[in-house]
């Protein structure tokens, strides 16, 4: 019975433990204003002048886009790789079925 207790109790810290760690990226979370303080952080982030208009950061999605397809016409064709195609009998094709009459 202790030993049950005390495996229930040492599971019980672990998981608090957990719990806790994903609550450290938000300060404000343990004094009770975490989702409102959260929601106005978020915005005033957004607002910041750093933030990037929508043409800077529409430039720079194309720009991504383009390195993007131009990086990988770089890249040569690959041949399909069988490492059975030694072994596996190659397929006959199947006889003509004639047609009766």
């Amino acid at each position: 019975m202790l030993r049950k207790t005390i495996h229930a109790t040492l599971i019980v810290i672990l998981m608090m433990g957990a719990a806790s760690a994903q609550v450290k990226d938000n300060p404000n979370f343990l004094n009770g204003s975490g989702g409102e303080n959260a929601n106005e952080t978020f915005r005033a982030r957004e607002k910041s002048p750093r933030s990037d208009s929508a043409i800077d950061r529409a430039y720079r999605s194309k720009q991504i886009d383009n390195d993007y397809k131009a990086a990988t016409s770089k890249i040569p064709e690959q041949k399909a790789n069988d490492p059975w195609a030694a072994i596996r009998p190659t397929p006959t094709a199947p006889a003509p079925k004639e047609k009766q009459q």
